[in-house]
């Protein structure tokens, strides 16, 4: 069995990765990749293996992102307003409206109900397969794959 240092030293990035695109902020994503690592080592005895650890993670991390903008009321999507462009070489007016874009779109995340909303950001945000998400779950494979084309179509209806 791995020690939690392995852990931290195998899934530390990729979770980091997953909280700052969930985010959009490095600050916000390292103080949650603090707190997601808490929580893992107080109940590592609740981890079931019914998906991977990286699946494990990225839903305590979710989670505490969840409960941080419900603390601070932040549950319009405004904490992803500042996320930075990965292309740097595009006009500023390219940028601009790039960056509201993509605002808009997680606001219309952040207004999906569950389970909509978590199967939605664990598969596109967190890269997690949705055969990980049904296990993670006890579902089928089927009602992931389901869940996550609705929440696209309800997501695309609300941009039109």
């Amino acid at each position: 069995m791995a020690t939690f240092q392995d852990i931290y030293r195998e899934y530390g990035k990729p979770v980091y990765r997953f909280l700052l695109k969930l985010t959009g902020s490095r600050d916000q994503a390292e103080e949650l990749l603090q707190e997601t690592f808490y929580q893992a080592f107080l109940h590592i005895d609740r981890f079931e293996g019914r998906c991977t650890v990286y699946t494990w993670l990225c839903q305590i991390g979710k989670n505490a992102w969840l409960k941080e903008c419900k603390r601070q009321g932040r549950f319009d999507g405004r904490a992803w307003e500042e996320l930075e462009l990965p292309d740097g070489n595009a006009p500023p007016e390219e940028t601009a409206i790039r960056r509201e874009e993509y605002r808009l779109v997680r606001q219309k995340v952040m207004k999906l109900e569950e389970p909509y909303r978590e199967v939605f950001v664990m598969h596109v945000f967190g890269g997690v397969s949705l055969k990980e998400i049904a296990a993670e779950h006890g579902k089928s494979e089927s009602w992931a794959r389901v869940t996550y084309l609705r929440a696209r179509k309800t997501l695309a209806d609300g941009l039109l």
